[in-house]
């Protein structure tokens, strides 16, 4: 197969986030009119923002409910057009290669899942190395169960 002729297989791209946590985008690696639109195809590198999606830091640090992993399927053929790189304000900011743009309004097939009855009992405690990994092992799990079945808005 020709690298340059996309097939319409699905590729899943994952978020995670946490609505009850905000943060003031900087404009160098976040900003105003790209909040809650980065996706990212690999699940490894996902998982490495469970700390910051569980979790306050400062002084009145403490768990905070409401982790989500937001999975999109995308066809093959449409990847390349959501890249960093073709978003005129993402292209200009500092950024990881891997990094998608998918818009709210996009129609792509999307799941929403739930993490704190997954991985609540290590919310606040994912500094911890074994606890991170023992996190990102349940997340994976979770992804894996997810399997083949088509997408919807929720999963629990």
């Amino acid at each position: 197969m020709n690298e340059k002729e996309p097939t319409d297989k699905k590729i899943r791209l994952y978020r995670i986030q946490n609505p009850n946590i905000k943060a003031e985008p900087n404009g160098t690696t976040s900003h105003q009119d790209l909040i809650g639109q980065w996706f990212t195809t690999d699940l490894e590198n996902v998982t490495n923002y469970l700390r910051k999606s569980t979790q306050t830091f400062g002084p009145d640090a403490g768990p905070v409910e409401g982790a989500e992993l937001i999975v999109v399927e995308v066809p093959e053929s449409e990847l390349a057009n959501l890249h960093v790189s073709k978003d005129p304000t993402a292209s200009n900011m500092d950024v990881e290669g891997d990094n998608y743009i998918i818009k709210p309004e996009s129609e792509f097939p999307r799941a929403t899942i739930q993490l704190d009855e997954h991985i609540g009992d290590l919310a606040g405690k994912l500094g911890n190395f074994n606890n991170l990994m023992e996190a990102k092992i349940r997340v994976a799990a979770l992804v894996q169960e997810l399997g083949e079945q088509a997408l919807s808005q929720s999963v629990n």
